[in-house]
C-alpha cells in the first residue's frame, strides 16, 4: 500500500479545523444548491471532452494555439447547441475551459450588441443565424491609433444615397481595427464602430454589421485586409486570434446600420436617439461580467496559494499557531507565519466581497436593460458609472492579487504548473480592455460631480449609492466630523465601517467639485489636471459599494424572510461576518492616508485599527482551507500541481516536470552542434 505523503496529511488535517458547513457556504456564494449543481454539471461536461485537455498548453506556439483555439471554439458551440444551454451555462463553460477562445466575442459582444442596439427586424435577421453559428461575429471598436477615445475613431461609414449603401473606409493607416478578438481567423462578420457621415456631416460613432469573410470559402471580401496582430504579453490569450482589419471603400447595405435608437432613412435623413447614451448597455454588460469573473479568478488564486502554503514547510521558527503536538520535529507550515497570513487572508476576504459585488452589479444591469426596453433611462447614468468604477477597481485588485499569490508560494510559484502564470496572463489585459483602468475612473468622477451639484440644489434627487455627498452640505459641520471609534471593538460595527467610507467619499467628491469650480467649472477647466483626483474618488466609491454590498449580502443571508437559496447557516454567517470585517478594515488600513489627512481619524484610532486587522487575520487561520474549498473549484479548473485538492504538491510537481519534452531524450538536442564543440575546444579532458 502506497504511503500517504505528509503533504496530503497536512491538508486533510487543516480541513478538520473548519467549523462551518462548506456545502452551505458554497451554496451562499453561488446563489443556491441548484446553481452549484448546474455549475458542476457544466464544468464536468467540459472536463470530459479531450479537446479541452490542458496538459500540452505550455508548449503550444501561437500558430498551433490558435488552431487549437478554433477547434475548441467549434466544440464549445456544438456542446451549447447539443445541450440547449443558456447564456449563464455558456459562461460557465468558458470558465471551465479557462482560456480566451476565438468564438467568445461572438456570444459575449456580437450577439448582445445586436440584441441591444438592433431594430426588431435586424434582430430577427441576424440573431437566429448567430445563435446557430451560421455566421460568427466579433466586435470591432479599437483601432491602431485609438482605443479609449471613441470620439476620435478614424473608420468612417459614409452614406451613398444613389445605391442606398454605406461605404466603410479606413481613412488612414492608424484607422485599422486592431486587437479585435475573433477577427484574426474565425469570424465571418463584425459589428464595427465607425463615424457616420451623411452629406459631409459627421454624426459620430455608430455601429454597423459588416460581412468580413465569404460564407463559401472563408476568404476576406475584396476591399478588406484582415489578419492576426501576433502573440501577446506573457503568452496570454494565446488561442485568441486578436485581429486587424483595414477597409478600402467597402460597401454594405444601409440596413446594416443598427437602428434601434439612431436611424437613417432611404433619403439620408438622420434621426438621433432619444438619449445620447442609450448604446451604453452593451458596455455595462461587459464590465458587469468582468466583476464576477474577477471573483472567480481571485478565488482560484487564493485556493491554490492557501492549499500549497498549508502543505509547504520551511524552518523551525516557533509560531503561535503550529502543529508541534501532532507533528513533532517537522518544520513550520508556511501558512502559520503571521506575515504570510497578513498577505493571504485579506485576499480571501476580497474574493468573497467580489462574489457579492458581482451579484449586485449584474442585478443592476438587468434592471437597467429592463428599463431601457421600455424607454426608461433613469438608472442609466448611475449603473454606467458604477460599472466603470468597479471594473477599474476589481480588475486592478484581481491582477495584483494573483501576482501576490504567486509570490507567496516562493520559488515554486514561478513554475507554470502552479496554474497561476496562465491565470495572471489572462487577468492582466482586463486592466486595459473595456476601458483603461485609469482613464475609466473619470466616468465615476464626472457622475459624482453632477451628484454634488444635485445635492446642493435638489438633495432629494441624489441617487442611492452616492447619498454620502449630502454629508458635506453643511461644510463647517462636515469639516469637524470625527470617527466615532473609542475602543478596538467599535471597528467591528458595520455602521461604523460604512460611516468611515461614506465620509471619505463625501470629502473626495466635494473637494474635486470645489477644485473644478475654482478653475471655472467643467467648461473652463483643464479636465486632465484633475485625473489623479478622479482616480482617487472612483476607487474610493468602488471600495465603498464593495463593503456595503458584502455587508448587505450577509444581512440578507441571515434574514429568515430571504429566499432559501440566499440564506446561510449561523456558523457560515459568523465566519462571513469576520471576512466582511477583515475586508472593510484591511481596505481602510491600506488607504489610511485618505482617512487621516483631514483628521477624521486620530493616532489612537489608527493603532486600534491595525490591532483589529491583525486579530481578524489570526482568527481566520483555522478556517482558511475550508473557506477556499467553499469556492468549489475542481482540480480540472485549477490545473495546478501545487494547489490540487489532495495536497500532494511535490509529487504532482515532479510528475508534471517529467512531461517536459526536453526530458524525452537522455542527451539533449543540440549537444553535438553546440555543447560538445565547446567542451572539446581545448582538447580532450580526463578527470
Amino acid at each position: 500500500m502506497a504511503q500517504t505523503s505528509q503533504n496530503k496529511k497536512d491538508l486533510a488535517q487543516a480541513r478538520t479545523k473548519t467549523n462551518f458547513d462548506i456545502t452551505d457556504m458554497t451554496n451562499y456564494l453561488y446563489g443556491g444548491a441548484a446553481n452549484v449543481e448546474q455549475r458542476r454539471y457544466i464544468i464536468d461536461l467540459i472536463a470530459r471532452e479531450p479537446i479541452f485537455n490542458k496538459d500540452d498548453w505550455p508548449w503550444l506556439n501561437h500558430t498551433d494555439a490558435v488552431k487549437r483555439g478554433i477547434a475548441m471554439s467549434t466544440r464549445l458551440a456544438e456542446i451549447k447547441m447539443e445541450h440547449e444551454l443558456n447564456d449563464l451555462d455558456f459562461a460557465t463553460m468558458v470558465e471551465a475551459i479557462d482560456d480566451t477562445l476565438p468564438i467568445l466575442l461572438h456570444n459575449g459582444a456580437f450577439i448582445p450588441v445586436i440584441n441591444s442596439q438592433g431594430s426588431d427586424e435586424q434582430i430577427e435577421k441576424w440573431i437566429p443565424l448567430a445563435e446557430k453559428y451560421q455566421i460568427i461575429g466579433c466586435y470591432a471598436q479599437t483601432e491602431l491609433g485609438h482605443g479609449s477615445n471613441l470620439s476620435q475613431l478614424e473608420t468612417t461609414a459614409t452614406f451613398v444615397q444613389e445605391t442606398d449603401e454605406w461605404e466603410i473606409n479606413s481613412t488612414t493607416f492608424t484607422a485599422a481595427k486592431w486587437w479585435i478578438g475573433g477577427l484574426g481567423a474565425i469570424c465571418t462578420h463584425a459589428v464595427v464602430q465607425a463615424k457616420l457621415i451623411i452629406a459631409g456631416k459627421d454624426y459620430g460613432a455608430h455601429v454597423f454589421v459588416v460581412p468580413i469573410r465569404s460564407l463559401d470559402n472563408h476568404k476576406p471580401f475584396p476591399g478588406i485586409q484582415v489578419g492576426d496582430i501576433g502573440p501577446k504579453a506573457y503568452g496570454g490569450f494565446n488561442k485568441m486570434e486578436n485581429g486587424f482589419a483595414r477597409f478600402n471603400k467597402y460597401r454594405i447595405p444601409r440596413e446594416n446600420m443598427l437602428m434601434r435608437f439612431s436611424k437613417v432613412s432611404r433619403e439620408g435623413v438622420y434621426t438621433k436617439p432619444p438619449h445620447a447614451k442609450l448604446s451604453y448597455g452593451s458596455m455595462v454588460l461587459l464590465r458587469s461580467v468582468l466583476i464576477r469573473q474577477m471573483a472567480l479568478y481571485l478565488s482560484r488564486a487564493t485556493t491554490i496559494s492557501t492549499r500549497y502554503l498549508t502543505v509547504r514547510r520551511q524552518f523551525n521558527n516557533p509560531t503561535k499557531r503550529n502543529d508541534a503536538d501532532i507533528n513533532p520535529g517537522l518544520e513550520t507550515q508556511v501558512i502559520n507565519y503571521p506575515m504570510v497570513q497578513n498577505r493571504l487572508f485579506p485576499m480571501i476576504a476580497q474574493s468573497y466581497a467580489l462574489f457579492a459585488a458581482g451579484t449586485v452589479m449584474m442585478e443592476m444591469y438587468i434592471g437597467l436593460m429592463t428599463g431601457l426596453s421600455s424607454g426608461n433611462i433613469d438608472t442609466l447614468a448611475e449603473v454606467h458609472a458604477t460599472s466603470s468604477a468597479l471594473k477599474s477597481y476589481c480588475t486592478t485588485i484581481a491582477a495584483a492579487g494573483a501576482e501576490e499569490c504567486r509570490k507567496l508560494m516562493g520559488g515554486h510559484g514561478y513554475s507554470y504548473f502552479t496554474g497561476l502564470a496562465h491565470m495572471f496572463a489572462s487577468i492582466v489585459p482586463s486592466n486595459t480592455y473595456e476601458g483603461d483602468n485609469y482613464v475609466l475612473t473619470q466616468q465615476m468622477a464626472r457622475y459624482l460631480l453632477k451628484e454634488v451639484k444635485t445635492a446642493r440644489t435638489t438633495p432629494n434627487k441624489v441617487t442611492p449609492y452616492s447619498k454620502y455627498v449630502l454629508l458635506a452640505l453643511n461644510k463647517d459641520e462636515f469639516t469637524h466630523a470625527r470617527c466615532s471609534v473609542t475602543k478596538a471593538e467599535d471597528w467591528l460595527s458595520p455602521d461604523v465601517q460604512l460611516a468611515v467610507f461614506e465620509h471619505r467619499c463625501a470629502r473626495l467628491a466635494t473637494e474635486l467639485s470645489d477644485d473644478v469650480d475654482a478653475a471655472g467649472g467643467m467648461e473652463a477647466t483643464t479636465w486632465s489636471d484633475h485625473n489623479i483626483e478622479c482616480y482617487r474618488i472612483s476607487h474610493a466609491h468602488a471600495q465603498y459599494v464593495m463593503v456595503l454590498w458584502f455587508i448587505q449580502s450577509i444581512r440578507d443571508a441571515r434574514n429568515p424572510e430571504t429566499e432559501e437559496e440566499h440564506r446561510a447557516s449561523p456558523e457560515a454567517i459568523a465566519i462571513l461576518e469576520r471576512l466582511s470585517n477583515l475586508h472593510a478594515l484591511h481596505t481602510i488600513q491600506t488607504n489610511l492616508a485618505d482617512f487621516t489627512e483631514d483628521a477624521y481619524f486620530n493616532p489612537a484610532q489608527c493603532q486600534s485599527l491595525r490591532a483589529q486587522v491583525k486579530a481578524l487575520v489570526a482568527s481566520i487561520a483555522d478556517q482558511a482551507v475550508g473557506l477556499v474549498d467553499a469556492f468549489d473549484h475542481p482540480d480540472f479548473l485549477l490545473a495546478s500541481a501545487l494547489g490540487a485538492s489532495d495536497g500532494d504538491a511535490y509529487q504532482r510537481l515532479w510528475d508534471k516536470a517529467q512531461t517536459e519534452p526536453l526530458n524525452r531524450r537522455e542527451v539533449c538536442d543540440g549537444y553535438e552542434e553546440y555543447i560538445r564543440p565547446l567542451l572539446k575546444k581545448h582538447g580532450e579532458l580526463k578527470l
